[in-house]
């Protein structure tokens, strides 16, 4: 059968599968994939739950995605099975399909919180149901990880358990952001590490080669999706060889929302290569193009317009320009209100405090952060610690006096030591427990002491940042118990820097791409 470039590569991945589900002796599968194929081999995952023996691409193996967050090993172990119990309950239907009874008795509670207890629980039903399910795969992909050391202790303690005949485990790493450099480096006799040969923008490219370029727009299509590419593996050069293209191809059909599209690309490399003017240079013909477009009443021409300005300071940022920087986020702030976007209207303030104060001008930096604070009050409360609104009120306390916001930083500091060492030794005592007689009470004892004392650290460190405030000058005090108000019990500490970057605002610009995407998906698909 004829197959799309998509459909090959999941041919591909099936067969990758096979043969390693053919070695008896490996349980365990790491797959290292680029970040940006990591939705490709999710496809894959998805695909497998899907009844179409047809397809070269689907085997008969259960495919089990867990995306608990890791932090802690009882809580990881816990939610994993918790989530076995409801993923198996959401498949009542489906065995009733296949003419079989559902009659899997699993009560997580009853079984530890370690990797052990996950493992006895993956057994059980890989066992009962072994004719229906084939081999069944436990596809770990936490959302987030506290501690890599401590979850992949927990992978090993899982490998060790004893995993059936007809039981695997497969995560995934990238080498871009890499967190599974300890269970390589283990070269535990289980488990087999793989990188997958996947590369997004060529399948991008190969997809859209077998489609027809109707027009004007397939053209820039397939520009436009070599110039991400570039953009992705590609030297500045490369860029700027195919974005003139891409440019010169825009300008003559009077796609002014594509020149801004491929300059904003352009300058984000040249930005990344500090080749500061000619970034900024890019910015500003961005910026007369997303203007004329929103003069057309384009619905992103606001948009574009707003991440123009972001992007032009962020680049006078890394150039140390504060005050140009300053500048272009002052005029980046009427625009943030203007299409009602209050977030990036903070983060226009945030930065403008942050640039003023490396300017030394005082007087304005406090403006910028009282005003930022205004902007935060029509938020939602639970929307404003999502936002960068705590940095932003922790930069006044430190403009109102660095000295007592020093303090406060070491209080959190020693905290984050506290907290860390906790941990660690939890972890330890964990570990100890994961095969005695007794382990489901006393990991379940472990935990609850873990708990308190971490509330008990939390607690005292949070009056001493309070008795720090209520010794200070009036100015300080009142910025603390009005950013309080706004943020909650656990502001200040939560919006401390870790020790390595305490003393600056970190310049946490808006991700432009995003405006960006919006517009180059309408020509894409057009």
């Amino acid at each position: 059968m004829d197959m799309n470039p998509v459909e090959q590569r999941l041919t591909a991945l099936q067969a990758l599968w096979q043969q390693h589900r053919a070695d008896e002796t490996k349980r365990c599968l790491l797959w290292r994939t680029p970040a940006n194929a990591v939705r490709l081999v999710h496809c894959f995952f998805e695909a497998q739950r899907h009844d179409a023996p047809a397809a070269p691409y689907i085997g008969s193996d259960t495919f089990i995605v867990f995306d608990a967050p890791f932090e802690n090993s009882m809580q990881y172990s816990r939610a994993l099975k918790e989530a076995l119990a409801g993923h198996y309950g959401a498949s009542h239907e489906s065995f009733a399909q296949q003419g079989l009874v559902p009659d899997w008795s699993f009560q997580p509670a009853a079984h530890a919180d370690s990797a052990s207890g996950f493992i006895e629980a993956l057994n059980s039903l890989s066992r009962h149901h072994a004719s229906a399910l084939g081999t069944v795969v436990a596809v770990l992909l936490p959302a987030g990880v506290s501690s890599g050391p401590a979850w992949t202790a927990w992978l090993l303690r899982a490998l060790d358990a004893g995993l059936a005949d007809s039981v695997r485990l497969l995560t995934l790493d990238s080498p871009d952001a890499p967190r599974c450099n300890a269970l390589a480096d283990a070269k535990h006799a289980q488990c087999h590490v793989e990188s997958l040969p996947l590369d997004t923008w060529e399948l991008a490219q190969q997809t859209f080669a077998q489609e027809p370029a109707v027009g004007a727009a397939g053209v820039f299509r397939s520009l436009l999706t070599s110039l991400f590419g570039l953009v992705e593996k590609g030297s500045s050069e490369q860029v700027m060889t195919k974005a003139n293209d891409a440019l010169a191809f825009a300008r003559r059909q009077g796609w002014s929302d594509q020149e801004v599209v491929v300059r904003m690309l352009a300058a984000g490399t040249l930005l990344k290569d500090k080749r500061f003017i000619e970034a900024i240079h890019h910015y500003r013909h961005a910026r007369i193009a997303a203007e004329a477009v929103s003069a057309q009443g384009h619905p992103a021409g606001n948009q574009l317009t707003l991440q123009t300005w972001f992007g032009e300071a962020s680049t006078h940022v890394a150039a140390g320009d504060m005050a140009r920087a300053a500048h272009c986020y002052a005029q980046a702030e009427p625009l943030a209100e203007a299409i009602a976007n209050l977030i990036l209207r903070i983060e226009a303030l945030r930065m403008g405090t942050f640039c003023h104060a490396g300017n030394n001008d005082r007087h304005a930096a406090m403006a910028c952060g009282e005003r930022a604070l205004e902007v935060g009050a029509r938020l939602k409360p639970e929307s404003r610690s999502m936002t960068t609104l705590p940095l932003a009120a922790y930069e006044l306390l430190r403009l109102a006096d660095a000295g007592r916001t020093g303090q406060i930083e070491a209080i959190k500091h020693h905290l984050d030591a506290a907290l860390d060492q906790l941990h660690e030794d939890t972890e330890r005592d964990a570990a100890a427990l994961e095969h005695h007689p007794d382990s489901r009470v006393l990991l379940t004892a472990l935990e609850q002491t873990r708990r308190n004392t971490e509330d008990e650290l939390t607690a005292l460190a949070a009056q001493d940042a309070d008795a720090v405030a209520t010794a200070a000058g009036p100015t300080f005090l009142s910025l603390f118990q009005r950013a309080r108000t706004l943020l909650g019990p656990t502001w200040p500490l939560s919006a401390v820097p870790p020790r390595a970057a305490a003393g600056a605002i970190a310049p946490q610009d808006a991700d432009e791409p995003d405006a960006i995407a919006q517009v180059a998906a309408e020509v894409t698909t057009a």
